[in-house]
């Protein structure tokens, strides 16, 4: 959905702007969620890493307040990371992208939290690799009622979708099985896969945060998304692993390889963003290709 004219500029601004104050306040989330002793809520203020002093409301403006400060701390002078406009940039283009597909609807404020989610997913899995049990339950419940509430015609393809619709199926019931079916499917895939692959090799092959995850993932985008999602994450996966090999900054040898942790979760992120802009318009192309032939 492209909007022209003031209206659209307006619209699309306010939507970039709320991406960025989601994306800072995604930086907590990331920085606080997987430590010990520390809360999204507590303490109230945020404050410098290093030297804890509370960081005044003005230094907190999303993006700009590091570009002035020069990504210093005020107090300490301490290096503030990149992470921080990174994430809060994400964020609002995210956001931009979410109401330009969906428009202002309760769809975007759905999908939005789901991209969100997966962004803040993503970052502290490729930190500290690992994928908070805290963040991706109340996600997938999210996402549950999400397709119970806005019936979703990708949750199941177009072409079922239609089918169902015209056996006298409910627009709910379908979203919700479409729904239900991806976090069936994508849980017990990567569930069972981690479960061959520790009978064969005798270690662990995926992290216990991944399964869920696609299963999460299903619960926002289906049970036709998890296949291509789960190709795209892997494909990506391998031709990372292969770039830093070949700058050195990843060890070569079967054994090296197999035995360096890789986190996979930014990869399904990833993905899943792919799929979730992209694959309708890539699903229904495929379909036609065979279509057209009969």
């Amino acid at each position: 959905m492209f909007m022209t004219g003031t209206v659209g500029l307006f619209a699309n601004t306010a939507a970039f702007l709320l991406g960025l104050t989601c994306g800072s306040f995604l930086n907590v989330v990331i920085y606080r969620l997987p430590k010990d002793g520390l809360s999204v809520t507590k303490p109230r203020r945020s404050f410098c890493p290093s030297c804890r002093n509370q960081i005044f409301w003005y230094d907190n403006i999303p993006f700009l307040s590091w570009i002035l400060l020069k990504g210093r701390c005020r107090f300490c002078h301490a290096p503030v990371s990149f992470r921080y406009p990174l994430v809060e940039l994400t964020a609002g283009f995210l956001s931009l992208f979410v109401f330009q597909t969906e428009g202002l609807s309760f769809r975007y404020f759905f999908s939005l939290y789901f991209v969100l989610a997966l962004t803040a997913i993503a970052f502290i899995d490729l930190e500290l690799m690992v994928i908070p049990d805290i963040l991706v339950r109340p996600t997938i419940l999210l996402g549950l009622f999400s397709a119970l509430a806005t019936p979703y015609p990708p949750m199941m393809g177009d072409y079922l979708w239609l089918g169902l619709i015209k056996a006298g199926w409910n627009a709910r019931l379908i979203s919700l099985t479409g729904s239900i079916g991806g976090l069936v499917l994508g849980y017990l895939l990567l569930f069972m896969t981690a479960v061959f692959y520790k009978a064969w090799r005798g270690q662990n092959g995926l992290g216990d945060g991944d399964p869920p995850l696609l299963g999460l993932i299903g619960a926002f985008l289906g049970w036709i998304a998890i296949f291509p999602v789960l190709f795209l994450a892997t494909i990506a996966a391998l031709l990372s692993v292969a770039v830093l090999m070949a700058i050195g900054r990843f060890p070569r040898g079967s054994k090296q390889v197999a035995s360096q942790p890789v986190p996979f979760g930014p990869f399904l992120a990833l993905a899943a963003l792919a799929w979730y802009f992209y694959g309708h318009s890539i699903l229904n192309w495929y379909i036609s290709l065979f279509a057209a032939e009969f």
